[in-house]
């Protein structure tokens, strides 16, 4: 999304990226503690500061809220450009298959190779599904299959299918792509009366209650984007002076205690649905506030907007590979020199995201932009003749 209203950039957007590396680094977190130390019921006599450690590291399905809620706001915002204009749903389509497919096809191939060698080469004790790492449930080697490398291409993991290999943080995609056809649909159908075959999709919402409630908090998202562009159009200022201070403050304060309860598993405050309108009226404050970027928060913004995607979707297969070469090689206790290779392993994982990037993320434009000359253009010249 662009980072300009006018030929103003806004300060939100940039900590709206910053946050994207966040929650991108929040689940590689959890992933490698589950991988790197036994599970705090299996640890006995941890200290405050390991405890304090096992609750941060616990984040990651919190994280994709976040990533829900700005999805949200983000698609929103490409639908509402573009939904009165010829070729909508062809043109959409190209834009998010480009967003999605350059990086969800290398991923599943070099997360299906990675889980090879991870198997055949380095005979990883995880991958057998018995290391008792809460991500690796189940056998790695069953999961390769042709069938559901298929099934993943299509979105189909976790809602019919298994996710591919070991690479269990692809559902989320799974849910997105099935919620960027939905709100198109609902909104042509709710506002301009016009019934597309997107609502056919609808039908998947029967497959699980989870996947209903991720597009109530994806839909939170949305709202968010309704709501400022009402209020940039109205020509409202920024909050500042006391008031914004006082704001971010509260809102952040609502959004920690959101995550205390759903880390907690609190019934009813623990939810999905809470939390999402936690973040999501944190992001109104900071969409509000709109503080202006800061130099030290620039590579966190830039690594979110440019290879968040990237690292959720590759890291967990590289994580696995050299969790099984890392001494010892099986989840242990708590210690300083575990904590030291899990930090290493994290670093690594940052870095391989980013290099993943540079050769799949970083050309979706190039591939959107061919993609609509040989399929929009070609299909106007075909009508035309």
């Amino acid at each position: 999304m662009s980072h300009t209203v006018g030929n103003q950039e806004r300060g939100a957007f940039f900590w709206a990226d910053a946050l994207r590396f966040v929650a991108a680094l929040l689940v590689v977190m959890e992933h490698a503690r589950d991988l790197m130390f036994m599970t705090f019921s299996e640890v006995t006599g941890l200290s405050a500061p390991w405890k304090l450690f096992y609750f941060a590291t616990g984040l990651g399905s919190e994280a994709v809220i976040v990533f829900f809620v700005l999805s949200g706001f983000w698609i929103t915002a490409a639908v509402d450009r573009r939904i009165d204009k010829p070729e909508f749903w062809r043109i959409y389509m190209i834009d998010r298959l480009s967003r999605l497919m350059i990086v969800v096809v290398p991923a599943l191939v070099i997360g299906g190779a990675l889980d090879a060698i991870s198997i055949n080469v380095l005979g990883s004790h995880y991958t057998d599904g018995s290391s008792g790492a809460l991500t690796v449930t189940t056998p790695v080697g069953d999961r390769l299959s042709i069938g559901l490398f298929l099934a993943n291409l299509v979105f189909l993991q976790k809602l019919v299918f298994l996710p591919f290999g070991s690479n269990e943080p692809l559902w989320s995609l799974a849910y997105e792509f099935w919620y960027y056809i939905w709100f198109p649909s609902l909104l042509l159908l709710l506002t301009r009366r016009r019934v597309s075959f997107g609502l056919l999709a609808l039908a998947m919402g029967l497959v699980s209650q989870h996947f209903v409630q991720g597009f109530v908090v994806w839909m939170m998202g949305s709202g968010l984007y309704y709501l400022d562009r009402r209020m940039v159009q109205a020509g409202k200022g920024d909050w500042s002076g006391i008031g914004a201070v006082l704001a971010i403050c509260g809102s952040t304060s609502v959004l920690l205690v959101g995550l205390m309860a759903s880390r907690l598993n609190l019934p009813v405050f623990g939810t999905p649905i809470v939390l999402g309108a936690a973040f999501a009226q944190f992001l109104w404050v900071l969409l509000r506030v709109n503080p202006r970027p800061l130099r030290i928060g620039r590579p966190f913004a830039h690594y979110g907007a440019k290879a968040s995607f990237s690292l959720y979707a590759v890291h967990f297969p590289f994580m696995l590979a050299l969790a099984s070469v890392i001494p010892p090689g099986v989840r242990a206790v708590p210690s300083a020199m575990q904590l030291a290779q899990w930090s290493g392993l994290i670093l690594l994982t940052i870095g391989w995201g980013w290099l993943f990037s540079r050769a799949t993320e970083r050309h979706t434009p190039q591939l959107r932009n061919w993609l609509r000359e040989h399929v929009v253009l070609r299909a106007a010249k075909v009508r035309a003749t």
